[in-house]
């Protein structure tokens, strides 16, 4: 997506949740806290607004894998989707991978918005088709590229990210070894 359209869609979204009375304000997490933690009940959503947060999930044989990063403008909306549309357990946790601030939203308030402001609906409408289109942008990734063509990828579409991560992070997020990932951007 277009750089200026991303920006412009995080401003806009600010701007709409500044103009609204919601009953909670900024929250700020410390490196490591939680946003939402395994088995939680996920009834909030936040905007963040500064800062940069990392979810995770256990497979089946209890490794730890990073499934999305969250950071303003691109990937600002951070929550258990399925846990928090279903009103179930979380099965991610999130925290904070830096000193972060964000919004949040909890779930009957967010549904009082969705019903009672129609500009706040169309937003929300909006970020998650975006959402959809990034998460099957990503499926695709992991069925028709290899692991050297999804580290290119990767760095080419975040660089900014690929200086403030440690290769442990970013090969969990590529569904990578660390040491395939190593051996590879030596080669790059």
């Amino acid at each position: 997506m277009d750089r200026n359209k991303i920006i412009s869609r995080y401003q806009l979204t600010l701007d709409l949740i500044q103009s609204l009375d919601l009953k909670n304000k900024s929250v700020e997490l410390k490196k490591g806290d939680y946003f939402i933690e395994y088995g939680e009940k996920a009834k909030k959503i936040g905007i963040l607004t500064e800062g940069f947060l990392y979810a995770t999930y256990l497979s089946d044989s209890g490794t730890e894998w990073i499934s999305r990063f969250f950071f303003p403008p691109n990937n600002f909306i951070v929550s258990n989707h399925k846990g928090f549309y279903s009103r179930k357990n979380s099965t991610e946790s999130i925290r904070a991978f830096e000193d972060s601030k964000l919004i949040y939203i909890e779930k009957d308030e967010f549904k009082t918005l969705l019903d009672n402001h129609p500009k706040f609906e169309r937003t929300v409408r909006i970020l998650a088709e975006e959402s959809y289109i990034q998460a099957m942008e990503r499926i695709h990734s992991f069925q028709s590229l290899n692991a050297e063509q999804r580290i290119r990828k990767f760095l080419r579409e975040y660089p900014e990210l690929a200086q403030k991560l440690q290769r442990q992070h970013i090969a969990s997020y590529l569904g990578i070894h660390r040491n395939i990932l190593t051996r590879i951007l030596y080669k790059l």
